[in-house]
């Protein structure tokens, strides 16, 4: 009787841990988009350090097994090249602060790892990542009001920095649109309906004319796989409209900055460099300076920061390139962009099989994969800590996946 006792009372103190780690990482990833980028982002630090802690304590009390694969070793060396890169830099501001927050961020790729032990776990992070990016848009509507938020977006004047970082928020507002899509088409979710014009409005307002084309990129890929084969022909008419209508919008709204912002990307390809607002040749410019060191030290790299100082004594000032393919080459040379995109290119070859099975979420997270390799290019993402977030959740559900199939067999 003692015994059975002692082993109910363990049994439940084991659920206690597993609880509370869910619960902090469930609030923590709420957190990060609102209270991130204010005063309150020590309220978001301590919600990572208690998930950090049960997530450790649920670990070593319950003897939990982890899955070592391609992912997290190729995640491990990144780190640790990137840390043995800080020997030759030639400027170390900020560099050592780089190296840290990589390390962080791989520590919270390991606690999402541990998380997720079943589906039930996977649906719980999707949710905790959807429900955080619903309250910032309401956050933003209630914020500023509607009809403020029509009006900066009538005079050029964008929304976000008050609450978050403008085109953070247009990337989260993509992240919403993506999930919300999937949720209406995929799982005939119809209580997920109204999101999709709140999430667009707050994206409208944040001015991210990266986010509007990665929200047109997704909408393509979720009909591509939805779409069987007889029905191309539909799909790519109602395509070609969607395009006409976008482009007569464009051209109407003369008084709409953000259509001005979109229309000057695709100005980009004219060669008269006059009809492109300076942001995009700034970027533009960075990308080709970006190629010229890569070309001096393709190998190893110039270490965490140095683009920046480097474009610092071509410019005078210091900034990043705005494209992590440029940021990761540069810093970490061949070794440390095989390394990071490599493991995108593992998840992205395991999850095709289970794309054409249809199977439950391999959907969304290739769409979501391919949506942030496509916002590499005009981002700064390598210290982001949704990608590591994601990074997670990508392995986590082919290990989920990977044992199913095992236990079938």
């Amino acid at each position: 009787m003692t015994l059975k006792t002692s082993v109910d009372k363990q049994g439940q103190s084991y659920g206690f841990f597993k609880l509370m780690s869910m619960a902090f990482l469930f609030t923590y990833i709420c957190s990060l988009y609102v209270l991130s980028y204010s005063s309150l982002n020590i309220i978001c630090n301590a919600l990572f350090l208690g998930s950090l802690a049960f997530s450790a304590m649920n670990f070593l009390l319950e003897k939990k097994s982890f899955k070592v694969e391609f992912s997290f070793f190729a995640l491990l060396l990144f780190v640790a090249y990137a840390a043995l890169t800080t020997f030759w830099v030639k400027c170390d501001t900020e560099v050592m602060g780089t190296v840290i927050t990589l390390g962080q961020l791989f520590g919270f790729y390991i606690i999402v790892r541990l998380n997720i032990q079943d589906e039930k776990d996977l649906k719980n992070i999707i949710f905790a990542i959807y429900i955080g990016a619903v309250i910032m848009c309401i956050y933003t509507v209630f914020y500023y009001g509607p009809f403020e938020i029509i009006r900066r977006i009538s005079v050029g004047e964008r929304i976000g920095d008050e609450i978050n970082q403008m085109n953070g928020m247009g990337l989260y507002c993509t992240i919403l649109f993506v999930m919300t899509l999937y949720f209406i088409i995929y799982e005939k979710k119809k209580w997920a309906i109204p999101v999709l014009p709140v999430s667009l409005f707050v994206l409208l307002g944040a001015g991210s004319r990266k986010s509007f084309l990665l929200v047109a990129f997704a909408w393509l890929l979720l009909s591509m796989f939805r779409t069987k084969q007889g029905r191309w022909l539909r799909v790519m008419v109602i395509l070609s409209i969607l395009v006409f209508a976008v482009y007569m919008i464009m051209e109407l709204s003369e008084t709409s900055y953000f259509f001005y912002r979109i229309s000057q990307m695709f100005n980009l390809f004219s060669e008269n460099e006059s009809v492109t607002d300076q942001s995009i040749n700034d970027r533009s410019g960075m990308i080709k300076y970006g190629l010229e060191l890569f070309s001096k030290k393709p190998i190893q790299g110039y270490g965490p920061m140095q683009f920046e100082y480097y474009y610092s004594l071509l410019r005078g000032v210091r900034r990043p390139p705005h494209c992590t393919y440029i940021q990761v080459i540069v810093s970490f040379g061949l070794i440390g962009f095989v390394l990071f995109y490599g493991t995108y290119t593992y998840i992205i070859s395991r999850l095709v099989p289970m794309i054409k099975k249809h199977r439950k979420y391999s959907i969304l997270i290739i769409t979501l994969i391919l949506v942030f390799l496509v916002n590499d290019i005009g981002g700064n993402m390598l210290t982001h800590k949704f990608i590591y977030m994601f990074f997670g959740i990508y392995a986590s559900y082919l290990n989920i996946k990977l044992d199913n199939e095992k236990e079938s067999v």
